[in-house]
C-alpha cells in the first residue's frame, strides 16, 4: 500500500516493485539449489527461465486523485510551453512597430455633435482649464462678483457668455443647463460611443458650480439671488473681447421678481443631479441647491408679474417654469410633494396646458410647457403613478401628442419655408433654435413610445408611426447642417462652407491684437473680412422665411451664434435708444406726413382752379376718411394695454376661431381626446404680461398682435376702398366722356328765342333745327323698336331676361342715349333743346363720387359683422364674395328694365292717343327712390374692396397657405369674381346708373353750376326775410332734386343752367 503525508503533499509509491520482492523471496527458500547447474545470462532469465515482469508504472498522487506521471508531465509541459508561447506573442505583439486600426468614420450627426460641444468652450467665461481646446479663448472676467463684500456672494467668476456677447444671464443659461442635461440623462451611452460623454458632463458641471455660486446654496431658505453679471445695455454697445474687459462688472440681484429664474435654475441644478449620480457627494450639493431655489420660486410667485423690470429675458409666464422645475426635482428626489405640486389641475391650467395662441408647442427659453408636458409624459408611459395623478398624466400626454401633430407637415398650424425649415416663430427672423427644439422634442417623445411598446399615436382620427417624428426631427436637423436652398451648414465648422462673419465679439478679433477699447472693437466688428477665429460648433441665427441668409456680422439677425438676442434687443424702450434713431424715425414719419397733406392740399386748389367743384367736395371727404383712420389707429394704440388687461373665462375664447382646429375633439381617439388648446404667450410679444389674467384663472380678450393685425386690417381695407372708387369713377367717367360726339350733335340746334329771330341766320337755325329732329326720329324710331317692337320684346320675362343679357355687351346704345336726353330735356328743360345733357350728367357723377368715397356707418357695420361670422368652416369669406356680384348685376338688370319700361310706357300712351314722349319718373325704381341704386352701388363697390383689401392682407400677413384663405379652389373664383365686378361695375353698371338715374321725377342739384347755384340761395334767403309761407320757400330750394313744377319764369331765366 502506500500513505500520504498530510502536510508536504503527495509521494510517489512504486508498487510494482514491492509485490515482485517478495515473491522473489519465497521461490528461492522453495527451489533445489543443485538443479541449477550454471547461471543463466540476463536474457535467457528475462524470457525463458522466469515469468515476464509486469512494467512498472508511475503515479503522482495530487491529493484527490492519482494521475500517471506521463500524463502529469505531457500535461506540464504543455501548458508550460503553450504559456510561453502566447507570452512571447504577446511581447512581440505589444512591442513590434505596427499599424493602429483606424476607427470607423463617424456619421455626420455624431461630427456635428462634437463640434456643437466645442461652442460651449468658446463661451466659457472665468478661468478656462488646459484642455479647453479653443486657443483663441483666454481667462477672462476674473474679478466677477469679488469686489462686493458683505453679500451673499463672494465669487461668480465662471458660467458661460450669452450669445455673441460677455453678459452672463443666468436664465437662458439655465434653460441650456437644464437641455444638454435632459440629453444626456436620456441618451448617455450615445455620448459615449461618440467618446463625448466626459465632455458633455463637464460642460454641465462648469454651468452647475457657476449657478450654486449665485445663491446661499447652503442654506435651506433664500430671499435674493443673483440674476445676471454684467450690463445688458454697455456690453451690447461695446465690441471687444471677453479678454480684456478689465472693469469692474454690474451685479444684477433679485430679490422678490424672479420666481421664473428661481424655478429655472432649480431645473438645471435637478436634471444635473441626475447626471452626476454617481458622484452622490456633488450630486446631494445639486438637489439641495434646487430644493432652496424652487422653494424661493414658489415663495414669490405671486411678486414676480408685479416687479419685473428687466429688459432683457423677461419672462412671458412663470407657471411653466414651476411646472418644469417641480418636475424635475420629482425626478431627482421622488418625492411626491413635487409630484403633488406638477399634477394640479391649477397649476396645469395657469401654466398655460389649457389656453389658446398660436404658439403652442414652441418650446423656447421662455415657453418650457411643452418640455414640462413630455417629462410628465415621460412618467405616466414608464412608471404609471396611477391616481390621483393618472387625470392629469393622461392630460399632459395628449398634450404633447397634439404639439407634435402640430410639427407634421399635413398639418397647417407652422408654415414651412420652401426648403422646409418649419417656422415656429412664424417668420420671424432667427428660426433655427426653435426649430432645433422641436427636433429634440420630437425625436424623444418617437423614442418614449418605442420603450413602451407604442407603434404611434392619433392626431385626431389619423394614426401616425413614430417614423413621422424621426422623419420631422430629421429633415430639421438636415436643413441646419446643410440640406436648404443655400447649399451651407448653419452650424460653424460642419462641413465645406458655413457661416464666416458671425456675430461674435471673441471669434470677429484677433487673439494677436493689442487691448481693444469699448468702441475701438467696432473696426473689427463692421470690417468685411471673415472672423479670424473661427467659433466651432455655434449655431447660427439662421435663414429668413423665404430661405434667404446673408453673411453680415452686423445683422444678428442671420449670423448671431444664439438666438436669442433678438427677444432681448427688442424689449428696449426709449429710455435705452439711440436719440438719433428717435429723431430719425420721428423726421421721416413728420415728412411723410407733410407730403401726404401739402399733395392733398395742392391737389384741392388744382380742382378748384378747374372748377371741379364736386371732386373738390370728394377730396375733403377723402380728408375726412383719412382723419377717421388717423383716430382709430391712435385709439388702437393707445388702449391696447387697456384692452389686453381685459379678462375672460377660457370658455368664452375656446370657439369661433377664423382657423377650424386641426384637431377635433370629436374625432380623437381615447388616447388623444383633450381638445386641441395653446398657450396664450406670444413668442417675441413686447406687450404686457399676460400675468394679469392667469392669476385669476382667466385669459386675456385679445393679444398684442392680434390687435396689430386688426389694426393693419382696418387701414388697408380703407385705402383699398378709395383707391378702387376712385379707379371706378375715372374708368366709368371715360366711359361716359365718349357719349359727348352723341351731345355734340344738338349744340347747335337753336332755342325757342333764336329760331324766332329775323334775320340771314334764320335759315341756318332752321337747317340745324331739321338736321336734329332728323337725328331725333331715327334714335326713337331704333329705341322704340329695340325696347318695345313686338310683343315678344314687350312681354315682362323677356324683357327682363333681354335687360340682364345686355348689361355685358352694350348697356348705353345711341339711340338710347339721345332718347333718354330728349325726356329728360322736354320734362325738365322744353325751353333749351341745347342744354348740355351730358355735361350735367358727369356733374352729377362727380358729385355722387363724394358720397361713394366715404365709408359710411353701415358699411363699418358690415365689416363687423362679416369679422363675427368668419368662422373656421363656414366658408364665409367664399359665400360673401358672391354677394357684390349678385347685387350688382341686378342693378345692371333693373337698370337696363327701367329702359325697356319706359319705351313700352311711351308705346303705350301713343295707343290711348296721348303724348308719346319719355316722361320720366320715380315710380320706375325701386321703391319709389332712385337714391337706393346709388346706395348699393355705394355698398357693391365697398364690398369688392372688402373682398379684395381681405385677400392681400391675409397674404402678406399669414401667408398664401393661411387657413383663413381657405381652399385653392375657394381662392381663385373669389379673385375672378373680384376682377369681373371691378370691370363690370366700371364700363357698364356706372355709365347706365348716370344715364338712366336721371329718369327720376326730379332733376338733380347738378343741373346748376355754383354761380347759379349761389344766386338761388341768396334769393331763397331773401324770399325767407321777406316773411313769405315755408312751403312756398321750400318749393325753391335747392336739394338733390327740384319739383317737377319749377316756377316757368325761373326756367326761363336759368335756360336750364345751359352752361
Amino acid at each position: 500500500m502506500y500513505g500520504r503525508q498530510p502536510l508536504s503533499g503527495s509521494l510517489e509509491i512504486n508498487a510494482a516493485d514491492s509485490i515482485a520482492n517478495d515473491d522473489r523471496s519465497r521461490n528461492i527458500q522453495e527451489l533445489d539449489r543443485a538443479t541449477l547447474p550454471r547461471p543463466l545470462d540476463a536474457t535467457r532469465r528475462s524470457w525463458l527461465l522466469e515469468p515476464p515482469q509486469p512494467k512498472k508504472k508511475k503515479y503522482v498522487d495530487l491529493g484527490c486523485m492519482l494521475v500517471s506521471r506521463k500524463i502529469f508531465l505531457w500535461t506540464l509541459g504543455t501548458v508550460l510551453v503553450t504559456s510561453f508561447l502566447a507570452g512571447s506573442i504577446t511581447m512581440i505583439v505589444r512591442h513590434a512597430p505596427h499599424h493602429k486600426q483606424r476607427e470607423p468614420k463617424p456619421d455626420n450627426y455624431t461630427v456635428a455633435l462634437r463640434k456643437a460641444l466645442m461652442f460651449f468652450n468658446a463661451q466659457k467665461s472665468g478661468k478656462l482649464p488646459e484642455h479647453n481646446n479653443v486657443t483663441w479663448r483666454g481667462d477672462s472676467c476674473m474679478q466677477d462678483g469679488k469686489d462686493d463684500t458683505g453679500g451673499f456672494y463672494k465669487d461668480l467668476v465662471g458660467g458661460y457668455y450669452d450669445s455673441g456677447d460677455a453678459t452672463k444671464f443666468n436664465f437662458p443659461m439655465s434653460y441650456a443647463m437644464t437641455m444638454l442635461s435632459w440629453s444626456v440623462i436620456e441618451y448617455s451611452a450615445k455620448y459615449k460611443a461618440a467618446g463625448e460623454l466626459d465632455h458633455v458632463k463637464e460642460i454641465i458641471k462648469w454651468g452647475a458650480d457657476y449657478f450654486l455660486k449665485t445663491f446661499n446654496s447652503s442654506s435651506d431658505t433664500i430671499d435674493v439671488m443673483v440674476e445676471q453679471v454684467g450690463s445688458g445695455h454697455d456690453e451690447h454697445y461695446c465690441w471687444m473681447r471677453p479678454e480684456d474687459i478689465d472693469n469692474e462688472r454690474i451685479v444684477t440681484p433679485c430679490y422678490g421678481s424672479c420666481s421664473h429664474l428661481g424655478a429655472e435654475m432649480a431645473a438645471a441644478l435637478a436634471s444635473a443631479s441626475i447626471v452626476f449620480k454617481d458622484n452622490r457627494v456633488y450630486s446631494q450639493k445639486l438637489v439641495h441647491g434646487a430644493k432652496t431655489l424652487y422653494k424661493y420660486a414658489d415663495f414669490v410667485k405671486d411678486k414676480n408679474s408685479k416687479n419685473q423690470s428687466r429688459e432683457f429675458y423677461k419672462s412671458s409666464l412663470f407657471w411653466d417654469e414651476l411646472l418644469w422645475g417641480g418636475a424635475w426635482l420629482y425626478y431627482a428626489t421622488g418625492n411626491v410633494t413635487y409630484l403633488d405640486h406638477v399634477t394640479s389641475h391649477d397649476m396645469a391650467r395657469k401654466a398655460g396646458a389649457f389656453w389658446n395662441s398660436p404658439d403652442y408647442g414652441v418650446s423656447s427659453w421662455d415657453n418650457k410647457l411643452p418640455g414640462a408636458q413630455l417629462l410628465l409624459t415621460r412618467l405616466r408611459l414608464f412608471l404609471s403613478p396611477g391616481y390621483p395623478y393618472e387625470d392629469i398624466l393622461r392630460t399632459y400626454q395628449n398634450q404633447t401628442g397634439v404639439v407634435m401633430c402640430s410639427y407634421l407637415p399635413y398639418f397647417t398650424r407652422f408654415k414651412r419655408t420652401k426648403g422646409g425649415l418649419i417656422q415656429l416663430n412664424h417668420g420671424e427672423p432667427q428660426p433655427l433654435q426653435y426649430a432645433a427644439t422641436a427636433a429634440f422634442l420630437a425625436a424623444l417623445y418617437s423614442d418614449y413610445l418605442d420603450a413602451a411598446d407604442t407603434p404611434g399615436w392619433y392626431c385626431g382620427p389619423n394614426f401616425y408611426s413614430t417614423h413621422v417624428l424621426r422623419d420631422f426631427a430629421r429633415s430639421q436637423i438636415d436643413y441646419i447642417l446643410c440640406k436648404n436652398p443655400q447649399n451651407m451648414s448653419y452650424v460653424v465648422g460642419f462641413g465645406q462652407r458655413y457661416p464666416t462673419h458671425v456675430h461674435h465679439r471673441g471669434a470677429s478679433i484677433p487673439k494677436s491684437v493689442k487691448k481693444e477699447s469699448c468702441k475701438g472693437g467696432w473696426k473689427w466688428r463692421d470690417t468685411k473680412r471673415d472672423n479670424p477665429n473661427i467659433i466651432v460648433g455655434a449655431m447660427v441665427a439662421g435663414p429668413d422665411k423665404h430661405d434667404g441668409f446673408h453673411d453680415l456680422r452686423s445683422n444678428y439677425n442671420y449670423t448671431e451664434p444664439n438666438s436669442s438676442r433678438k427677444m432681448a434687443e427688442e424689449e428696449n424702450s426709449l429710455e435705452y435708444t439711440p436719440t438719433w434713431v428717435v429723431a430719425f424715425i420721428c423726421f421721416i414719419i413728420v415728412l411723410l406726413s407733410l407730403l401726404a397733406e401739402r399733395g392733398l392740399h395742392h391737389l384741392g386748389k388744382y380742382l378748384k382752379r378747374k372748377k371741379q367743384d364736386a371732386l373738390f367736395e370728394a377730396l375733403q371727404k377723402l380728408k375726412e376718411e383719412l382723419m377717421l383712420l388717423g383716430f382709430i389707429s391712435l385709439m388702437l394704440t393707445v388702449s391696447q394695454t387697456a384692452i389686453r388687461h381685459i379678462c375672460v373665462p377660457p370658455a368664452l375664447v375656446s370657439n369661433m376661431f377664423p382657423c377650424k382646429k386641426p384637431l377635433e375633439e370629436e374625432h380623437h381617439a381615447p388616447e388623444t381626446s383633450h381638445s386641441l388648446v395653446f398657450n396664450t404667450r406670444h413668442l417675441l410679444s413686447t406687450g404686457a404680461s399676460p400675468d394679469h389674467c392667469t392669476t385669476k384663472g382667466k385669459v386675456p380678450l385679445i393679444s398684442v398682435e392680434a390687435l396689430h393685425h386688426l389694426h393693419i386690417f382696418i387701414f388697408v381695407l380703407a385705402v383699398i376702398h378709395v383707391i378702387f372708387c376712385a379707379s371706378t369713377m375715372v374708368l366709368g367717367g371715360a366711359r361716359i366722356q365718349q357719349w359727348k360726339r352723341w351731345e355734340d350733335n344738338f349744340k347747335k340746334i337753336p332755342s325757342q328765342k333764336d329760331a324766332s329771330k329775323p334775320g340771314h341766320a334764320h335759315a341756318h337755325h332752321a337747317h340745324a333745327h331739321a338736321h336734329a329732329l332728323h337725328e331725333l326720329f331715327n334714335a326713337n324710331h331704333e329705341f322704340f323698336k329695340m325696347h318695345a317692337g313686338g310683343f315678344w320684346r314687350r312681354s315682362v320675362v323677356i324683357s327682363w331676361l333681354r335687360s340682364f343679357c345686355k348689361q355685358f355687351y352694350g348697356s348705353v346704345t345711341k339711340s338710347e342715349y339721345i332718347a333718354l336726353r330728349h325726356g329728360f330735356i322736354m320734362t325738365h328743360c322744353p325751353t333749351n333743346p341745347t342744354f348740355n345733357f351730358h355735361k350735367y350728367m358727369l356733374r352729377t357723377v362727380e358729385m355722387d363720387f363724394k358720397k361713394v368715397v366715404t365709408i359710411s356707418w353701415y358699411l363699418w357695420l358690415f365689416v363687423v359683422v362679416f369679422l363675427l361670422l368668419n368662422v373656421g368652416g363656414w366658408n364665409t369669406y367664399f359665400w360673401l364674395s358672391f354677394l357684390p356680384l349678385i347685387l350688382l348685376l341686378m342693378v345692371g338688370t333693373k337698370l337696363e328694365n327701367i329702359i325697356s319700361s319706359l319705351a313700352v310706357d311711351v308705346c303705350e300712351k301713343r295707343n290711348r292717343g296721348e303724348q308719346a314722349v319719355i316722361t320720366p319718373s320715380d315710380e320706375l325704381f325701386w321703391f319709389h327712390r332712385p337714391e337706393i341704386v346709388l346706395q348699393l352701388v355705394h355698398f357693391i363697390l365697398f364690398q369688392n374692396s372688402f373682398e379684395i383689401a381681405f385677400f392681400f392682407w391675409i397674404l402678406f400677413t399669414y401667408g398664401i397657405h393661411s387657413c383663413i384663405m381657405e381652399k385653392l379652389g375657394f381662392l381663385i373664383p373669389r379673385l375672378v369674381m373680384g376682377v369681373l365686378v371691378q370691370v363690370l361695375c366700371s364700363y357698364s353698371t356706372l355709365p347706365l346708373y348716370a344715364l338712366v338715374t336721371q329718369m327720376g321725377s326730379k332733376f338733380k342739384k347738378g343741373i346748376f353750376d355754383e354761380l347759379v347755384h349761389s344766386t338761388l340761395e341768396v334769393w331763397l334767403s331773401d324770399t325767407r326775410n321777406k316773411g313769405e309761407s315755408t312751403s312756398e320757400a321750400h318749393r325753391m330750394e335747392i336739394e338733390p332734386t327740384i319739383p317737377e313744377s319749377f316756377n316757368v319764369q325761373v326756367n326761363e331765366l336759368m335756360e336750364c343752367d345751359n352752361p
